[in-house]
């Protein structure tokens, strides 16, 4: 047995039983307890001095060790040391730390039976367990029960509960709990504030947590590094990043100085709005106030600039890393693959991915959706296929982000078939597409002239649990258009309000020129003049589209009348619009007004003709 090549014969002090019993693990026997307390003779210490044991429980409690505290209360009763309050608040209190608070609530309901009554130090350990576990209905059970017991709560009880319900997103009864305190005569404190402040915080309710912060010094209590980090939290999670700055630089005003946390969260409200340029400098400001950046100052720094664009300060951040004594890690290395995947450089997305285990990281799902996202971008389907099914080999299981994008690569590339194939397989791996997997299926038909099968796809949405998006309409439509199935077309743009579907502006661009392929100009021109309607503004595809229709149609007079009416409508007739216009006055024998289009032509090289 484990202990006894712990232990020997020799008879123990309680401090060496508590390196002994630590020998044993977590969960002992109640034996193998019970040989640690007798080779100690400690049961007879504990009758002549109770609050050894009381020592010993707590230490127990320290070293976070609930089972072998539980088997000590047994062994106690069992040698007929009287076990009191203070051993049991002590051994719920290991429960605590150890995280078991089904059995913290055990002893606590037991101890009445023992004709042992819990004072408040049970109580307050018990709904500490409870808030840990995020258990904050019999945290409140708890404190509400507290009085009838003839226990009044303290202002440890209070902040307990507050913080059970903040942790469950329960910040209004977090807030009632803070309000009604006084009337309990429980003084708030700091820590009352900021719990609450906290739940606050979770809930993304900004404006509650910056009042609670104000009014912390109407009440005496002065707010800590704690209370502004929570407040400055709450406002980046709700992109009020001025906010956040403001509370930052107000810190030392009010005697309270900045740590990193501070600064991380700061640094995170300019990411999520993409003020690159604030993070950074919050960044570099950082030494100068003794405060140390770390690997999520850098990550949200880097995540700052692939938002606003800037891949190049990206890859700079995640190179000075190693210099400034900081190891990058997996979300750092993320960002900036992510930062290289919006900018279209595949190349540099490849390389940082296939550099991450040089650096002991292991690429993780996010890693890789980034460099396949990448690779579509850059149309290199190939590579983008590669990377997919490479995954399992490393580990790591493609999820719906990883299909789609890949399915966008073969769209990209005209795969048709390979979009197809994947987004068939989608189930097989038990995930299932949606809008974006089945819009860029679509998209890929589209792309090959397989109208047919663009259609069938959107058609079949529904079948697959997936709900048809204007998105998926618009390709289908395109599909449609590059054919002449014009009356399709119209078709699905009439039917888009019945599945509660609004058309944009492509919808009736794709609409618009289905009808110039089909030769219905004045359908074409029809569905131009309605957009109005629609609260939708025609922009030059449309125009241009209409424009194509009636030159075909020969209604000459009708493209110069709707040349000359796109600058009321703010839009800048293309080559393509003089090129329609022009054409249809050749051929309706009107060469005179040729000369005059090619002039206000805005392309050189068509004027100079």
């Amino acid at each position: 047995m484990v202990f006894l090549a712990c232990s020997g014969d020799v008879s123990l002090r309680a401090p060496q039983a508590i390196e002994h019993l630590l020998c044993l693990g977590p969960t002992p026997s109640e034996d193998e307890v019970l040989h640690i307390i007798s080779l100690g003779e400690l049961l007879d210490q504990w009758r002549k001095s109770p609050s050894l044991a009381t020592l010993f429980l707590s230490s127990l409690a320290r070293h976070r060790l609930p089972h072998v505290a539980q088997h000590v209360l047994t062994l106690m009763r069992a040698g007929s040391v009287r076990a009191n309050v203070f051993h049991h608040s002590a051994a719920i209190t290991a429960c605590e730390k150890g995280g078991q608070w089904h059995s913290a609530l055990s002893l606590l309901s037991s101890m009445p039976a023992k004709w042992v009554f819990p004072n408040t130090i049970s109580y307050n350990a018990a709904i500490s367990a409870c808030e840990k576990a995020g258990q904050w209905q019999l945290a409140l059970g708890l404190l509400g029960g507290m009085p009838d017991t003839r226990v009044l709560p303290n202002e440890i009880s209070c902040n307990a509960a507050i913080s059970a319900c903040g942790k469950r997103g329960q910040w209004q009864l977090a807030l009632s709990l803070l309000r009604s305190m006084p009337e309990m005569s429980v003084v708030q404190n700091r820590i009352s504030f900021n719990a609450a402040i906290s739940a606050c915080e979770k809930a993304g309710q900004w404006q509650l947590a910056l009042g609670l912060l104000s009014s912390m010094r109407d009440n005496n209590v002065f707010p800590d590094e704690i209370s502004y980090n929570a407040a400055i939290s709450a406002c980046e999670k709700r992109g009020q990043w001025q906010l956040a700055l403001s509370l930052l630089s107000s810190m030392p005003d009010k005697r309270v100085i900045p740590d990193q946390i501070s600064y991380n969260a700061a640094i995170s409200s300019c990411e999520k709005v993409g003020q690159w340029q604030f993070a950074l400098g919050l960044l570099s400001s950082m030494p100068d106030n003794n405060v140390f950046p770390d690997a999520i100052s850098y990550s949200a720094a880097i995540s700052a600039c692939e938002k606003g664009g800037q891949w190049q300060l990206a890859l700079s951040l995640l190179s000075s890393m190693p210099n400034k004594g900081v190891l990058p890690n997996e979300v750092s290395c993320n960002a900036a693959i992510s930062a290289c995947e919006k900018a279209g450089q595949w190349q540099l997305a490849l390389s940082l991915l296939s550099s991450m285990p040089d650096i002991s990281l292991v690429p993780n799902a996010f890693s890789y959706n980034a460099a396949i996202s990448a690779c579509e971008k850059g149309r290199q389907g190939r590579l983008a296929l590669i990377l997919l099914s490479s995954m399992p080999g490393k580990r790591v299981i493609p999820d719906e982000i990883s299909y789609n994008a890949a399915i966008s690569a073969c769209e990209q590339g005209g795969q048709w078939q390979l979009a197809l194939s994947l987004l068939s397989n989608m189930p097989d791996k038990r995930l299932f597409p949606d809008e974006i997997s089945c819009s860029a299926a679509i998209s890929a038909c589209e792309k090959a002239g397989q109208w047919q099968l663009a259609l069938s796809l959107l058609i079949c949405m529904p079948e697959r649990s997936v709900i048809a998006k204007e998105i998926s309409y618009n390709a289908a439509m395109s599909a449609c258009e590059k054919y002449g199935r014009w009356q399709l077309a119209l078709s699905l743009l009439s039917s888009m309000p019945d599945v509660s579907l609004t058309p944009d502006e492509v919808s009736y661009s794709a609409a618009i020129s289905a009808c110039q392929t089909g030769g219905q100009w004045q359908l074409a021109l029809t569905l131009l003049h309605s957009m109005p309607d629609m609260s939708l503004i025609p922009n030059e595809l449309s125009y241009s589209a209409a424009l194509i229709a009636c030159g075909k149609g020969g209604q000459w007079q009708l493209v110069l009348c709707l040349l000359s009416s796109m600058p009321e409508m703010r839009l800048v007739p293309d080559v393509i619009s003089y090129n329609a216009a022009i054409s249809v006055c050749e051929t309706a024998g009107q060469w005179q007004l040729a000369p005059s289009l090619l002039g206000d032509c805005p392309d050189p090289l068509v004027r100079q003709l």
